[in-house]
């Protein structure tokens, strides 16, 4: 599910989980295991950005492993 601009900013210095990608890299594993912080405004803009380009998909708590 895409989530709206909004969405991102109203969690602003919470914690969100991803979907697992085709990229086995470092910080992408660690994100999909442990999730990240949206940390500002900047950052918001950016994860609302990725899921469009990446087609990652974020949610609110962790997917089961």
């Amino acid at each position: 599910m895409k989530h709206t601009l909004k969405f991102f900013t109203n969690r602003i210095g919470k914690r969100l989980y991803r979907n697992k990608t085709t990229c086995d890299c470092e910080t992408c594993t660690n994100v999909w295991k442990n999730g990240l912080v949206v940390h500002d405004d900047f950052h918001a803009r950016y994860l609302h950005t990725c899921q469009c380009d990446l087609d990652i998909d974020y949610f609110e708590k962790p997917i089961k492993i």
